[in-house]
């Protein structure tokens, strides 16, 4: 979904976060093993606010007036929070291979933004067991989520940062909290697999939210996301179109209105079964004749494949530049992961699918990940390979998303997962991930055949 934004943006001619401009800051600094040729400060909405070009050094300067507050800073496929604030003098750098670990800040204003970096890594620390942070105890998942937060906190007293970075920070970290409560059984599913309901108790919290007050909304990125997630789950629950038209039109606010029909872009395909409606609602709420084209030609390209047809073939260079077709693992079960280095919850799986490949070793079972990062980034995808020793057969597709076979299987956000039979024939098009215990079962059912 990230690769249509600024697109998608540009269709909608976005105009509702007007900056004040209240102050200059300079942002300048130097990108290792650069593969783009432009960074950029975004707002809150992912849109461009101020841009700058790496010159033949790598190196760039971003000069601009803004209003204090949260941005993103954005390169290529990557993105990192920032805070800034008038005045701001900072440099930065990064490996452009790992821009989250590698990400440091000098100069006026860089506690705030060292600070923003360090929280990222130690969420991602602290959640990369998915099966003990995200448990199916409601209990034990609030106390996991008081931990983090706890723990966050006690990162941000050893910055020194000014008062007014602090209080908006420690509100933060409470929407942040409060968006884990609203997204909880959505996340166990996406994680684990597992299905539950919460009880009435667990979402007590949330009650103090006035989801119609939009205050915050373009301020801080949790309070947007906790505001996005609640009207996307209000609209996905109706049962009919006019239902869904009728909570969107309810909608006062424009740019929330512009996030849902980003959503609504997004749901056309990952939600097959309301797919129709989602595109229905985009040509209803919209005078952007461009948006409604991309959005019928989502629709358009759905994939029709089903459990049983025959797998289209890919062929594509590994790592050591040989090429590697699907039909070479006839007589083998095939698990196919498809990934990039840009997506974090890909990342997140690898430990998953090397126990995966750890308990079938030995057996007619091969796993092939296929990366879907751009031609620009080739390198980075080698390096990754190498420095998390990934193994299995890896994969580069030769068009990023656009590959024949990600065409073909509709493959429009990551990471997918496609099982595939001894004989070549589809098991399952969008299989359960590495992380879900039904998984391995499935695999070994296959293999029992």
């Amino acid at each position: 979904m990230k690769k249509l934004l600024p697109t998608l943006l540009l269709c909608l001619a976005i105009s509702t976060q007007v900056i004040a401009q209240s102050g200059k800051i300079t942002l300048k600094g130097t990108v290792k093993n650069d593969s783009f040729d432009e960074i950029s400060i975004n707002t809150l909405n992912d849109r461009p606010l101020l841009t700058a070009s790496l010159d033949d050094n790598s190196a760039f300067e971003i000069q601009g007036k803004i209003e204090r507050g949260y941005y993103f800073l954005s390169y290529g496929r990557e993105s990192a929070y920032l805070y800034l604030s008038p005045k701001d003098d900072l440099t930065v750098s990064f490996d452009a291979t790992d821009m989250d670990s590698t990400l440091k800040f000098s100069g006026k204003g860089s506690e705030r933004n060292n600070y923003l970096a360090k929280k990222f890594i130690l969420k991602s620390e602290l959640t990369k067991d998915v099966e003990t942070f995200y448990s199916k105890d409601e209990n034990v998942f609030l106390a996991n989520l008081r931990s983090q937060k706890n723990q966050i906190s006690s990162l941000l007293g050893t910055f020194q940062v000014e008062s007014f970075f602090k209080t908006d920070e420690k509100q933060s970290l409470d929407y942040d909290y409060l968006l884990n409560i609203q997204n909880y059984e959505q996340s166990l599913f996406y994680n684990i697999g597992e299905e539950i309901n919460a009880t009435a108790a667990f979402y007590k919290p949330l009650d103090a939210i006035n989801f119609r007050d939009l205050g915050d909304y373009n301020k801080d990125p949790f309070y947007r996301y906790l505001i996005d997630s609640h009207w996307r789950k209000r609209i996905d629950e109706q049962t009919s179109y006019e239902a869904m038209n009728k909570v969107y039109r309810s909608i006062r606010s424009n740019d929330l209105r512009v996030s849902m029909l980003i959503n609504f872009f997004s749901k056309i395909s990952s939600s097959k079964d309301k797919a129709q409606d989602y595109l229905k609602l985009i040509k209803e709420n919209t005078s952007s004749q461009e948006f409604v084209d991309m959005a019928e030609k989502q629709y358009n390209t759905l994939s029709t494949l089903k459990s049983g047809d025959t797998s289209p073939n890919f062929t594509y260079k590994n790592i050591s530049g040989e090429s590697v077709s699907l039909s070479d693992f006839l007589g083998k079960v095939v698990y196919i992961d498809v990934w990039a280095t840009w997506c974090a919850p890909c990342i997140k799986q690898i430990p998953y699918i090397k126990q995966l490949e750890k308990d079938f070793h030995g057996k007619d079972i091969v796993f092939v990940s296929i990366s879907v990062d751009k031609k620009e980034v080739f390198n980075k995808w080698e390096r990754m390979v190498v420095a998390k020793n990934l193994t299995g057969v890896q994969l580069f597709a030769d068009n990023s998303f656009e590959s024949d076979f990600m065409n073909t299987y509709a493959v429009n956000s990551i990471p997918r997962f496609i099982i595939i039979d001894r004989k070549g024939n589809i098991v399952d098009p969008d299989a359960p991930s590495p992380s879900f215990e039904k998984t391995k079962g499935l695999l070994q059912s296959l293999l029992d055949k």
